[in-house]
């Protein structure tokens, strides 16, 4: 029986690998996509979003979320990562499909409580979305299977900061309403994201697998895997977003730790996700009644990115 998966995501292209595994793997079924800023503001990672449904040729539908934080301002987008387009600054023809009239909290929220305990959410953008839909819908906190968040760090440092992970550092203060709430989170960290690489090699393979998915992806990796190479000296990307994913269709790849996350709202360590595991004393341990995370700390890599691979090859369009 599939899993019932709604996926929020700022499309970026690291979401775009994450998004098209989940919506060609044949365990889970995504009701719905919720889009949110990020990568690009939010009507471009929507638009992208229809791209990538028409694509998977799933015409899953699309719902348009939060433009910006709980209480902060954006800054800027990450155009020198992702392009001005979020897809590598490939010219995709517009999606025939269109967005839907409902609002993406409000889908969360109506689509958790008509299937109680049936809805895993997987998120790979920053938490405003998640964290709005527990503010208005504070019912659907018991009611929601788990919540995987490609996002945070326990001991490999920050990607934007010193210390603090992008989705976290995005809105802060969402990401630690999403913590602190009873729902069982699964947090897919640089921890486990850092160590599994996608290699240029392998991503010349994926364009000639025999489908579309495989060349668009390929294609709109050159502009990520360009900024590697200059900023990182790297020949190929890290998998982030798909990595979350895979958690989810095989944990059997995973190890992980229990405990409770805060995340820092002062500006200097903004987003830095602080980890207290279960079993070790703290001296300033804080009881604040926050739920318990499954933090991902090791991970198979290889057998990760062979996951990948293997369902782009059988069942991406």
């Amino acid at each position: 029986m599939s899993k019932k998966i709604i996926f929020d995501t700022d499309p970026g292209i690291d979401d775009a690998f994450a998004l098209l595994y989940a919506l060609s793997h044949p365990s889970l079924e995504v009701i719905g996509i919720t889009t949110v800023y990020g990568n690009v503001p939010v009507k471009l990672a929507t638009n992208n979003a229809l791209i990538l449904s028409e694509l998977s040729q799933s015409k899953t539908p699309v719902f348009s979320g939060k433009e910006k934080p709980l209480e902060r301002e954006i800054k800027q987008f990450p155009n020198f990562i992702h392009g001005d387009d979020g897809l590598g600054n490939i010219m995709h023809k517009s999606s025939n499909l269109k967005m839907s009239d409902e609002n993406a909290v409000d889908f969360i929220a109506g689509s958790i409580n008509d299937c109680p305990g049936e809805i895993d959410i997987i998120a790979v953008g920053p938490l405003t979305n998640i964290a709005a839909s527990a503010i208005e819908y504070p019912e659907i906190i018991n009611k929601v299977k788990s919540v995987t968040i490609m996002g945070g760090s326990w001991m490999a440092g920050g990607n934007i900061s010193p210390v603090a992970e992008a989705n976290i550092y995005n809105d802060p203060e969402a990401a630690d309403i999403v913590f602190k709430s009873s729902w069982p989170v699964i947090m897919v960290g640089l921890d486990v994201t850092h160590k599994v690489f996608l290699s240029t090699d392998q991503l010349e393979y994926l364009s000639k697998i025999g489908n579309k998915s495989g060349k668009f992806l390929k294609g709109i990796s050159n502009f990520y895997v360009k900024f590697y190479k200059e900023k990182k000296n790297m020949n190929g990307c890290y998998f982030h977003d798909a990595t979350a994913v895979i958690s989810m269709t095989n944990p059997e790849l995973f190890e992980s730790k229990m405990g409770k996350v805060f995340v820092s709202q002062d500006e200097l360590t903004r987003g830095q996700t602080v980890v207290y595991l279960n079993g070790i004393e703290y001296e300033n341990s804080i009881n604040d009644g926050r739920g318990e995370v499954q933090i991902l700390s090791e991970v198979e890599s290889d057998q990760a990115i062979l996951k990948f691979m293997d369902i782009a090859e059988k069942f991406m369009k």
